[in-house]
């Protein structure tokens, strides 16, 4: 994969920087999901292996946790007996995924590979949230991962072959995150809601568009997207954030949704709770939130 497609041109020069060190510490790749962190962690550990990234299953100096699994304590004792081999190269590296799901125990333990690593042992540790202790964060060099801009996302937006009409609603929905949108059949049930929003004429229609009139029923939109808490805020949303936006430039159409149901006050005040949302879907989030997001948007 070419990463100056879905990585970030500032964040590129980051890592090209951190590859020219002599005696290249700890690496932590921080940033939100679907900036290609992953593929970084690959593309150094290659570089510092001097392997093409084909290869570097096969390489005996590479290790790396489950991508797909939250880190224990259990992950970071076997790393440790990884890290006390010799190695059959000139270094050996460790990719560390999902740094934001350890405890403080899990991380004190990780500190312990860090204190007592020996200069050949690298670890590349990958993260989503700024939770490290500091006593970890010291010992590494940092790459905050940026989202792309919005004429690079689009650029990859048509790449994909994605319709030029879902482009602004793909940029908001995903914050600019392009790996983000690789399910085709997840993007086309978000398409489905955007174009039937746009249609929307009595506010109450939210109720019946997102099936929340019955309490069962198996076409509810949240309880079948609930893996995407943050793209079924953002989707709610969009249509007001865009009504703002458009209310600015002076092309607001009142024949269009939201602007024919809703003032500009109301679509100020709906997305500050919106965004209250965002925040409440980092830590946890259901069902009665996503209905009672949509209930206020009905009732304010």
């Amino acid at each position: 994969m070419n990463l100056n497609l879905i990585v970030n041109s500032d964040t590129m020069s980051e890592i090209n920087d951190y590859l020219t060190l002599k005696k290249p510490p700890g690496l932590i790749l921080k940033g939100i999901g679907g900036l290609g962190k992953a593929e970084v962690a690959k593309f150094v550990s290659a570089a510092l292996l001097g392997c093409s990234e084909w290869d570097l299953n096969n390489n005996p100096d590479y290790f790396h946790t489950d991508p797909s699994k939250s880190l224990k304590v259990d992950d970071i004792n076997s790393l440790l007996d990884m890290a006390n081999r010799s190695s059959v190269g000139t270094r050996k590296v460790i990719v560390i995924y999902n740094a934001h799901t350890m405890t403080i125990q899990t991380q004190n333990r990780l500190l312990k590979l860090l204190e007592d690593r020996h200069e050949t042992n690298i670890l590349i540790i990958h993260t989503q949230k700024d939770v490290l202790i500091d006593t970890i964060s010291s010992r590494c060099y940092t790459i905050n991962f940026h989202p792309l801009s919005d004429a690079k996302m689009k650029d990859y937006l048509e790449n994909k072959g994605i319709e030029v009409k879902y482009h602004d609603f793909l940029c908001f929905l995903t914050q600019n995150a392009p790996l983000m949108i690789e399910s085709k059949e997840l993007l086309e049930d978000y398409f489905s809601m955007f174009d039937k929003m746009k249609a929307l004429t009595m506010r109450e229609n939210l109720l019946q568009l997102f099936h929340c009139l019955k309490e069962k029923d198996n076409a509810e939109f949240y309880s079948s997207h609930e893996e995407h808490p943050e793209w079924n805020i953002r989707l709610l949303m969009y249509y007001f954030y865009q009504m703002i936006i458009d209310y600015e430039f002076g092309e607001v159409s009142q024949s269009n949704f939201p602007s024919n149901l809703y003032s500009y006050e109301q679509a100020y005040q709906i997305l500050l709770y919106g965004i209250e949302h965002l925040k409440l879907a980092e830590t946890t989030y259901t069902k009665n939130d996503y209905f009672n997001l949509i209930r206020y948007i009905i009732q304010i």
